[in-house]
């Protein structure tokens, strides 16, 4: 990479041409379309829809043509100041030991801290079963024999018993049948992450920003919905009833079709 490369699209594209390899191969290699590789050499973010999501591409991109993501990143937090997207990923940052650190104390304090273990009372739970046997028993003894039915005398009017009501078998035509499916129904689901979400029909937006790990909604039309996705690996489409899983990979932007007779990727 030359080391006068003052903007991270002229150091990925310097980087990839070093490498001998193209736009193409590595758009086929990080499975990020071969527009946004033009766009991050060109210094153009927007297409990536957010910060987050551009970083992500910087590190796949890094990885594919075999450089260090470190400095490529330091050159696109240089350009990108205001980062204020929501929400933020939290890398986890592994450290060593620092000298002289002494990890058997360490796990001698952890041990002393953790809570007992405490096992099932039995006893106890004994004790409160047979309480409400007795009970039982006590409560039967105390209320006495149930009462015989009473015989009637001979020459006695026996009472006309209530005949039981005629049960009455619906006609096949009154029976209630599910109603098929008609127009566009979605449900949008966030599953172990966050993503940019925007949705829409023939006549507008619908709904447009991120939603988060548990978060779903619910969009019907009676002809189509359009789905397009930042991050397409947390959310689940559900279109007339059938549940798609995964829309794609992380950090991977979709664009699917949701109508009457499913759902079609774009």
């Amino acid at each position: 990479m030359p080391s006068d490369a003052l903007t991270l699209g002229a150091a990925l594209r310097a980087a990839r041409e070093e490498a001998g390899l193209t736009v193409e191969q590595v758009s086929a290699d990080t499975r990020i379309r071969a527009t946004l590789v033009r766009d991050l050499e060109n210094d153009q973010f927007a297409s990536s829809m957010g910060t987050v999501y551009a970083r992500g591409h910087v590190k796949a991109i890094a990885h594919a043509i075999g450089v260090d993501a470190a400095p490529l990143l330091q050159l696109f937090d240089a350009q990108v100041k205001d980062v204020d997207e929501e929400p933020t990923v939290t890398e986890v940052v592994t450290a060593s030991a620092p000298v002289g650190f002494d990890g058997s104390a360490f796990a001698a304090s952890a041990a002393a801290l953790r809570p007992e273990r405490r096992t099932p009372r039995w006893g106890a739970a004994l004790v409160t079963a047979g309480a409400v046997l007795v009970g039982l028993v006590a409560l039967g003894y105390t209320r006495g024999p149930s009462t015989p039915p009473v015989t009637a005398l001979p020459g006695t009017p026996t009472p006309k018993q209530s005949e039981p009501a005629a049960v009455r078998t619906p006609a096949p035509d009154s029976v209630a049948s599910k109603p098929a499916v008609t127009g566009a129904q979605l449900r949008l689901r966030l599953i172990g992450g966050s993503s940019w979400v925007s949705v829409s029909n023939a006549t507008g937006t619908l709904f447009e920003g991120i939603l988060r790990d548990g978060q779903f909604k619910d969009f019907r039309d009676p002809s189509r919905l359009k789905v397009i996705l930042g991050n397409a690996q947390p959310v689940n489409l559900n279109c007339g009833g059938k549940d798609s899983g995964p829309a794609g990979g992380a950090g991977e932007v979709e664009r699917y079709m949701c109508t009457a007779a499913g759902l079609k990727r774009l």
